[in-house]
C-alpha cells in the first residue's frame, strides 16, 4: 500500500493538516471501517466515527488521534512528521478564528480519548493557551500588564479557594495533604511569600512516567472537562514544552515542581484541595516553603538508578496516574501509594539551552 508523498509539513493551518489527513485516506483506499480494524490490529484506539469526524472539520485532532491515523493509514514510518506538523500549528494558533468556536486556543482539542471536539468547544471557555514557542508583541505585552498589576496565578478563578499560600486563609486538607495556616495579611502583602523567578539553584529536568518514558509530565486538560483549567498529565515528551519543567530545593529535602512558561513565568505545581478536580496538580506563580500542598519528596526507588516515588510534603501519599492509566493525557494525581507502576516516574536533567 502507498500513502503518496504528502508533506505535513507545508500545512500551515489546521484546515490545511486536516486537509492533508483526508488525502492521506484517500490514497490509502480503505474504509472507515478497515481504517478502525487496522488501528486495533497495531494496539490503537481510533473509532470509525472519530477518524470520520475529524475529517469533517477544520479543527486539529489530538496528538494521539494523529498517531493512530497515519498508522492506520499504513504510514507508520512518517508519524513523527505529521506530529511535529501538527504541534507546529498548534503552538502557533493563540486563539479561534471563527466567532462561533470557543476551543483552545492553540487549536487542540481536549486531551481526553472519551470526549469529542464539539462537546470540548462548548465546554471550554475561550482563552489564550500558553503554548508560545515564540508569543506575538501583543501577547507579550499582555502578559507583562498582567504582571504588572499583580497577577498571583497562571490562571485566576473568582470561584474557586486556591491553596493557602496564594490568595490567603486556610483550604481543606487534600485526602490527608494537611492545610498550611495563613497569616491573616497574606492578602496585603501577596509578593510576601511569592516566587517569580526559577531559583539558580533549580534544574531544568523532564519527569517521565518509567513504564512509558517516551511521556513527560506537562500542562494539558481534565479529560472529563468537569474542570476546565490547565492541570499536569503525560504527553509525548516531543509535545511537552513549554512549560519547562524545573525541580527547585527548598528545606529539609523538599522540592518545588516548577513551570516556566515565557510569557506567564514560572508557577509551583499545587495539589487542588477542592471539587471538581480535587487532587489533581495545577500551577500557580505564588509559591511558598509554608505550603505542604506545593512541596514534594523524591524517594528513590527500582528500576532505574534516576527513578523515584514522587511524595507529597508530610503525607503517606503518592503522584500517581489517574486510574492507573497509560493513555495519552492521563492526569497525574495524589493517591494512596500502592507500590504501583504508575507511581514511579524517571527524573532526567535536561541541559539549559
Amino acid at each position: 500500500m502507498t500513502t503518496g508523498e504528502l508533506r505535513p509539513d507545508d500545512a500551515s493551518d489546521p484546515a490545511g493538516f486536516v486537509e492533508m489527513l483526508r488525502q492521506l485516506k484517500d490514497r490509502s483506499g480503505l474504509t472507515y471501517r478497515q481504517l478502525e480494524q487496522r488501528a486495533a490490529s497495531a494496539g490503537d484506539v481510533l473509532a470509525r466515527s472519530t477518524a470520520a469526524d475529524i475529517l469533517r472539520r477544520s479543527t486539529l485532532p489530538r496528538p494521539e488521534v494523529v498517531a493512530a491515523f497515519v498508522r492506520a493509514c499504513g504510514a507508520e514510518d512518517q508519524v513523527e512528521t505529521w506530529l511535529r506538523a501538527r504541534h507546529r500549528i498548534a503552538v502557533n494558533a493563540y486563539a479561534p478564528t471563527s466567532p462561533v468556536s470557543d476551543q483552545p486556543a492553540d487549536g487542540s482539542t481536549a486531551d481526553g480519548s472519551a470526549v469529542d471536539a464539539a462537546a470540548e468547544e462548548r465546554a471550554a471557555p475561550a482563552r489564550a493557551r500558553w503554548f508560545a514557542r515564540r508569543a506575538p508583541l501583543a501577547f507579550l505585552v499582555v502578559g507583562v500588564l498582567l504582571a504588572a498589576v499583580g497577577v498571583v496565578a497562571w490562571i485566576q478563578r473568582p470561584d474557586d479557594v486556591p491553596p493557602t499560600g496564594q490568595r490567603g486563609g486556610p483550604t481543606p486538607a487534600v485526602s490527608g495533604v494537611p492545610s498550611a495556616s495563613a497569616s491573616p495579611d497574606d492578602d496585603a502583602s501577596p509578593e510576601a511569600d511569592a516566587s517569580p523567578t526559577i531559583g539558580p539553584d533549580a534544574r531544568l529536568s523532564r519527569i517521565h512516567p518509567a513504564r512509558n518514558p517516551q511521556l513527560c509530565l506537562t500542562e494539558g486538560r481534565e479529560r472529563t472537562r468537569q474542570y476546565p483549567h490547565e492541570v499536569a498529565v503525560q504527553r509525548p515528551c516531543v509535545d511537552a514544552t513549554p512549560p519547562d519543567t524545573y525541580l527547585e530545593p527548598a528545606a529539609g529535602g523538599l522540592y518545588f515542581i516548577k513551570w516556566s512558561h515565557p510569557v506567564h513565568g514560572p508557577g509551583c505545581l499545587t495539589i487542588r484541595s477542592e471539587d471538581p478536580g480535587r487532587n489533581l496538580l495545577e500551577p500557580f506563580t505564588k509559591c511558598s516553603d509554608s505550603n505542604p500542598s506545593q512541596l514534594f519528596r523524591f524517594e528513590p526507588t527500582v528500576p532505574a538508578p534516576t527513578s523515584y516515588r514522587i511524595r507529597p510534603s508530610g503525607t503517606d501519599l503518592c503522584v500517581g496516574l489517574r486510574d492507573d492509566d497509560t493513555e495519552v493525557s492521563a492526569e497525574a494525581l495524589v493517591e494512596p501509594c500502592t507500590n504501583g507502576a504508575d507511581q514511579v516516574f524517571l527524573v532526567d536533567p535536561r541541559p539549559a539551552g
